[in-house]
């Protein structure tokens, strides 16, 4: 490949230099047309001249001078960069040409006196080369930095290694390791972590040496050589090699890469880590040379003129473009690498420098170009940061977007993902309709974690538009980790029809409500969904079930309501699902993709105050399973032990799942008939359930009723409330009309004998005494489904017998009232005249109760329950009694008052001759004296003798028979001090006008209060005198 045909660009600038003093004129010491070779580093650059002189120059061309061959020549420099110490090789006797090697301390510059100009540095030491008592001229030479090991090759073909400490030891080891016969063009040395390699480059071939091993050897590398100044070492240790057709790489395995440039070249120079400066043999302005016409071994002055153009080019060897292509009149007569630039000395000692570019300008030239490849090559090689490489790559993407190169644009913008926003390329290509390169930008995306729910929603559509299954695959089932809004991706599948892949994702990442949001309303796989809220534990069951449990009641109804059941009674089993696992739904095909294919859920409205646990705020032991475990709510479950070894938990209201039964009462009938009887032992067939662990069984005996009451004491408000929500819905439950929700089709028989059952238990419902239910609801409710049972009991359980009677009478089942009146009437005697206008109301009635009349007649006779006054009066309401009926019984009373008159008659009668003689007596006692002839004592019965003590009541006693201080008789004292303390119990109520108005308030007869009242003189009682 010739020049011509490799990418050439300007990115250097050829300018002149003139002495910073002497404006316009060349430094003096570069005008010196004696000058040979070159040598640079640390700052300075260092000339030699054919008299032996060195020069070192400095930043601002000031030169120094010392003489480092009096008398001879300087054929090669070295500077090295880790030590400030300069190696010369020359010759001291121009005659006998002995090559000596000089290592100078350039940091020990001693002033000559009278100028500064010349100064005398410190030789560390000299080498003396001489192989075979013959002197060979030095075509070339290496050493390495730490002064170490040197190489020197001789024109004859032999290269001699020198090793030691070259700076301190007083002698060293020359030692002879190649012998050819093609002279020496070039040597390197390649430092290695465990060895030392040494590139030898003749005419004719290219070797390597290993200078550390025991028994080192030649390896030939090629066989094929180069001209003298046409090998050269780059920063990365390797040999680098030009011929006419090619530069070529070499390390200790060989042949490396190679770059072909078909163009004869005189010598090579590399410059800092990619640039290898080219130069070509000079050529007259009017007949160019053939491909052989170069100088093999250096430039020789002698053979250029002043029409003589050489050709310099820069060559990137990290880039594979001609960065620069210069022509310079007159020939070159060295080339060196300085202060960032080229430094070009002319045949007619003009100096001139080439300085690069700044970036930013060659990646003007470049964007202008269109090479935007070699762009952000450059860009890394100048280590630009991410943002500057990234808008490269947007420039090339654009560029390749405006050709219609949609595919190769797409690459490009994916290597500025993190950088360039997002947008900007989604909004070209979905312009440009170009879906397929979209999605694998999108994908890039999400692959780098950078995307974010819209972009997850674009690449789940452009996958659904493309109908490309496995790349949705790919992406959803992927194992790594979740790269994406994983909301977005379930809901944009499921808009899509993808319901196999949203379900997954769903599962996956343990999103239930979306899982069974899709198992449910779009897969309509009910079965699936109720399996999976069993696994998901009571707490997410909890949460779901109320959500979903009314659609699936609707298709599942028994096993949804055993499932609530469960959770409700606190068996159902902890989380099973494993977070970490991704198993999809048993049998999950998804219908076929469409654009529109989503329903809305429907949120059932429960209130919020509803979904805690019933035993949340509980302050006493719960009758639950034998477990006394309690929490603030159910989503701080309490995971216990019970007897069985079953881990359980504080179960949720089963309140708020009532509303799901609303198409299903026979469900909700068996779903409170098993919890009311799981967690509290009731029965609804009276008896309490043998399996229970609670204490409460049905009222059915006083026994049962005394359990239930000691049951009460122990349960928290909030379960006393929870219980009576149940009752309530039980009873309405038991009492509907039709309970025939199942779709089962029934007889007429079996509905009547399925009533007759919900009745048996709305009655044994009623008789639960552990419930503090409302009477008053359930009264209603009883008679607005005509429960006569229930309402019978209702009434006498209040005591409202008039009501039992009432509502017989309102049914004209008049058995019932008489049964009533039997039962209720001695506990309220009202209740004989409303029965008595009852059966007096019609003739049917009459004719009807003719013989219970009679007998609630002779029975209110017997008892004396009412006057005959009201017996008449509630009779005679309706023009159906007749006299006859009523002669015998008004005979019979009035027989009965006139015996009673004559009774009193006479007892008023004894009780005024009683009283006119206990009036006689006391005048007699007040006005007579008293006579004593008692024989015999009335306390011992003995004869009485003196001292003897007499009593006016008539009894005496010895002295000796009483005691000291008896002054009243001993037979009468206790009768007289009864009647003393009734007279002052009447003194003191006298004004205890409470007491009266009390008894006269639960007496049945006021009348005989007052009556009573009277007879004892306690309206005008007078005090006792003692």
């Amino acid at each position: 490949m010739s020049l011509a045909q490799w990418r050439q660009f300007n990115f250097f600038d050829k300018q002149q230099t003139t002495d910073p003093i002497e404006k316009g004129k060349t430094p003096a010491v570069f005008q010196k047309q004696d000058i040979s070779v070159f040598a640079t580093g640390r700052g300075h650059i260092v000339l030699a001249d054919s008299k032996g002189n060195v020069y070192i120059v400095d930043r601002s061309f000031k030169t120094q001078m010392f003489i480092a061959y009096d008398g001879g020549r300087v054929t090669h420099l070295k500077q090295l960069k880790q030590k400030n110490v300069l190696v010369t090789v020359g010759e001291e006797d121009i005659i006998s040409a002995i090559p000596v090697i000089k290592f100078w301390d350039l940091d020990s510059l001693k002033p000559t006196e009278g100028t500064d100009d010349i100064i005398v540095p410190t030789l560390l030491r000299t080498i003396r080369i001489q192989h075979g008592g013959k002197t060979y001229p030095v075509t070339t030479f290496s050493i390495l930095e730490n002064m170490s090991q040197l190489a020197i090759g001789l024109a004859n073909g032999v290269v001699i290694l020198v090793r030691g400490d070259l700076s301190k030891d007083k002698t060293t080891k020359q030692k002879v390791i190649y012998e050819g016969e093609e002279p020496i063009t070039g040597l390197g040395f390649r430092e290695q972590t465990k060895s030392t390699i040494l590139f030898i480059v003749t005419t004719s071939s290219i070797m390597s040496y290993n200078t550390t091993a025991v028994k080192p050897t030649i390896t030939i590398l090629d066989e094929q050589g180069c001209g003298l100044g046409c090998a050269v070492m780059n920063d990365a240790q390797e040999m680098v090699v030009g011929r006419d057709e090619a530069i070529y790489l070499y390390d200790p395995t060989g042949r490396g890469p190679c770059f072909a440039y078909d163009t004869p070249k005189s010598s090579l120079t590399w410059f800092k880590s990619s640039y290898l400066v080219i130069v070509s043999p000079p050529v007259t302005t009017s007949t160019h040379l053939s491909n052989g016409a170069r100088a093999s071994l250096s430039f020789n002055p002698k053979r250029t003129s002043t029409n003589e153009l050489t050709k310099i080019a820069i060559f990137d060897t990290a880039n594979k473009f001609v960065a620069y292509v210069g022509t310079f009149l007159g020939g070159i007569r060295g080339i060196f690498c300085e202060w960032n630039s080229i430094w070009v000395v002319g045949m007619d000692g003009k100096l001139y420098h080439l300085d690069e570019k700044d970036t930013p300008t060659k990646l003007e030239i470049l964007f202008k170009l269109n090479l935007y490849v070699l762009a952000i090559n450059l860009a890394h090689m100048q280590k630009y940061d991410d943002a500057s490489i990234a808008e490269i790559f947007k420039k090339y993407g654009d560029y390749l977007y405006n050709k219609g190169d949609y595919d190769g644009s797409m690459e490009q913008y994916i290597r500025t993902i993190g950088q360039l926003e997002p947008s900007y390329v989604i909004r070209k290509f979905l312009d440009a309709q170009r879906i397929y390169n979209l999605t694998n930008y999108l994908q890039e995306l999400h692959s780098k974690g950078l995307a974010n729910a819209d972009h997850t929603t674009l690449l789940l559509n452009c996958y659904t538009k493309l109908k490309d299954v496995s790349r949705l695959d790919q992406f959803i089932k992927t194992d790594t980790d979740l790269n994406f809004d994983l909301e977005t991706a379930i809901s944009v599948c499921r808009q899509a029809g993808y319901f196999e892949h949203a379900v997954y994702l769903a599962e996956k990442y343990q999103e239930h409500d979306m899982y069974l949001d899709i198992v449910i309303e779009d897969i309509k796989n009910y079965e699936t969904a109720l399996n999976y809220i069993k696994k998901l534990g009571p707490y997410e069951a909890d949460r779901n079930l109320q959500k979903y449990s009314k659609t699936l009641l609707t298709h599942l109804p028994h096993e949804t309501t055993q499932l609530l059941i469960e959770l409700c009674t606190g068996v159902l089993p902890l989380a099973t699902i494993n977070n970490n696992s991704a198993v999809l739904g048993s049998g999950f095909k998804s219908p076929t993709p469409s654009d529109n294919n989503t329903k809305a859920l429907s949120n059932l409205p429960f209130s919020a105050a509803e979904t805690g646990s019933i035993f949340s705020d509980q302050s006493g032991p719960t009758l639950h399973n034998g477990s006394n475990h309690h929490t603030p709510t159910l989503s701080r479950m309490a995971q216990t032990k019970n007897a069985a070894g079953r881990l359980s938990y504080h179960p949720p209201s089963s309140r708020k799942f009532m509303p799901a039964f609303v198409d299903r009462p026979d469900c909700l009938t068996t779903f409170l008939e098993t919890v009311f009887e799981k967690l509290w032992g009731f029965s609804s067939s009276g008896n309490a359930s043998p399996t229970s662990e609670a204490t409460v069984i049905s009222p059915s005996s006083n026994k049962n009723a005394e359990l239930n009451k000691l049951g009460e004491k122990s349960w928290s408000l909030q379960e006393q409330e929870e219980r009576k929500t149940i009752w309530n819905t039980l009873l309405e439950l038991y009492l509907m009309d039709d309970m025939e929700s199942t779709k089962e089709p029934t007889g007429p028989r079996e509905r009547q004998k399925r009533k007759r059952e919900f009745r048996q238990k709305a009655l044994t419902l009623l008789q639960d005494e552990s419930v503090q239910y409302d009477t008053n609801q359930a009264l209603v409710l009883c008679q607005l489904k005509q429960f006569d049972e229930g309402i019978v009991y209702l009434y006498e359980k209040t005591g409202m017998y008039t009501d039992i009677l009432r509502h017989w009478m309102d049914k004209g089942q008049t058995d019932r009232v008489i049964e009533g009146v039997r039962r209720y009437g001695p506990k309220d005697p009202s209740l004989y005249p409303m029965v008595l206008t009852y059966f007096s109301s019609t003739p049917e009635v009459m004719a009807k109760s003719t013989q219970e009349l009679h007998s609630v007649m002779k029975h209110i006779d017997e008892k004396d329950l009412l006057p005959p006054i009201q017996v008449v009066q509630a009779l005679s309401r309706s023009n159906v009694a007749t006299i006859g009926l009523l002669k015998g019984y008004i005979g019979k009373k009035i027989e009965h008052e006139r015996r009673e008159l004559k009774q009193n008659e006479e007892l008023i009668g004894n009780y005024r001759e009683e009283t006119d003689k206990r009036r006689k007596e006391i005048e007699e006692l007040q006005t007579s004296a008293r006579i004593f002839q008692v024989q015999k004592c009335t306390g011992c019965g003995g004869t009485l003798d003196l001292p003897a003590i007499h009593f006016l009541c008539r009894h005496s006693y010895h002295q000796r028979c009483l005691g000291d201080n008896d002054r009243e008789c001993p037979d009468c004292a206790i009768q007289h001090r009864m009647i003393s303390e009734i007279r002052r119990t009447q003194e003191a109520n006298a004004d205890r006008h409470d007491l009266f108005f009390d008894q006269l308030d639960h007496e049945d007869d006021g009348f005989d209060v007052i009556a009573d009242y009277f007879s004892k003189n306690t309206m005008a009682f007078a005090k006792l005198i003692d």
